[in-house]
């Protein structure tokens, strides 16, 4: 008895099965390749949208820019008027300053002419000497911003007025405790720390990654089992290429595009504005503008760059700490004392 046989002549069933395999994946390519072209359409049309998107918003944040500008020189304006009216102010501080040696050289000469005045002598000297640790508190507070130095004045001069043990001078001294405590309470920041961190931040911002929206590995196709027939094989071939091209995830967080090299130049040259806006607010004490700029700049660096890297966390734990640091918002008036002394010792009005 004869075995029978496959007919593989051209006309033939198997010959036919191989047409038909090969159509079938000749369509299937020719639908990818039109899927893939759809979508790269689709794809260019959405990255140009994105594109004018990220430039009205580039173009929002350079106009934020100039308006911060302006606020800039308008505030440095007032700076520039109060710095003319404490000019003034040590104009006349000196010109009293000048004439307190001539008093206590009077007071000396009174001293040892007569010897034998005693009290009286002592007390004109130590009122002269609470006057002038009075006024050095006031200057240096107006004119320096030295907090320290203003409190160990006041404090000297609460110590002067005490030995005199007068009760003319009990207003003074209670007036004196006030503006103490007041000077106590004022915050008493790092000032040089917080300039060295910002200039810290802003000589690292070039090493700082960007947002990535692309992923670093794509999923390796599945492999095919060596036994497998040729639909088989079309089929995994056709799977795999929609696996390397076409991924669908959900994100909960709005999509970052990728940034030019300008539009990084940019984003970077903004940031070290902010840095040094900061950096110029805290050294002339306005808190407002110190503020404003550190929470502009930790918002641009938690939007346009990697959080998930720990250089970026690094940037963002520094600048959110340096805007929870406790700074002096209004220094206390410390006038008081000064001018009811002089209405008890009936010396000239302080300014």
């Amino acid at each position: 008895m004869s075995t029978p046989s496959t007919d593989i002549r051209p006309g033939g069933a198997g010959a036919q099965w191989s047409r038909t395999v090969s159509l079938v994946a000749l369509a299937v390519a020719v639908a990818v390749a039109g899927y893939v072209w759809v979508e790269q359409r689709s794809g260019l049309g959405q990255r140009v949208t994105e594109l004018r998107s990220d430039l009205n918003e580039r173009n929002s944040q350079l106009a934020a820019m100039d308006a911060r500008l302006d606020e800039f020189g308008a505030s440095r304006r007032r700076l520039d008027d109060d710095l003319d009216r404490l000019q003034d102010r040590v104009a006349r501080e000196t010109e009293s300053l000048a004439a307190l040696p001539e008093r206590l050289q009077t007071l000396e000469a009174s001293i040892e002419r007569f010897a034998g005045t005693g009290d009286r002598v002592r007390a004109a000297w130590l009122l002269a000497e609470a006057e002038h640790y009075m006024r050095i508190a006031n200057a240096q507070l107006g004119l320096g911003g030295e907090i320290n130095v203003a409190q160990t004045a006041l404090e000297l001069a609460d110590d002067t007025l005490r030995e005199l043990d007068d009760p003319r001078l009990t207003p003074v001294r209670k007036q004196l405790a006030t503006e103490l405590a007041a000077l106590r309470a004022v915050p008493r920041p790092d000032t040089e720390g917080i300039v060295l961190s910002l200039g810290s931040l802003a000589a690292g911002l070039e090493a700082l990654p960007l947002k990535q929206t692309a992923p670093a590995v794509f999923r390796e196709p599945v492999p095919v089992a060596s036994d497998a027939g040729p639909f088989a094989r079309a089929l995994a071939a056709v799977r795999g290429a929609f696996s390397r091209l076409v991924r669908i995830r959900k994100v909960d967080t709005p999509v970052t595009p990728l940034l030019t090299e300008a539009e990084k130049s940019v984003l970077i040259r903004s940031l070290d504005l902010e840095l040094q806006l900061a950096r110029l607010a805290v050294m002339r004490g306005d808190v407002g503008m110190y503020r404003r700029s550190i929470e502009a700049a930790q918002a641009r660096v938690e939007q346009q760059f990697d959080v998930q890297s720990p250089e970026v966390q690094s940037a963002v734990q520094t600048l959110r700490e340096l805007g929870e640091v406790a700074l002096p918002e209004e220094l206390p008036d410390i006038s008081g004392s000064l001018a009811s002394l002089l209405k008890v010792t009936g010396g000239a009005q302080a300014p």
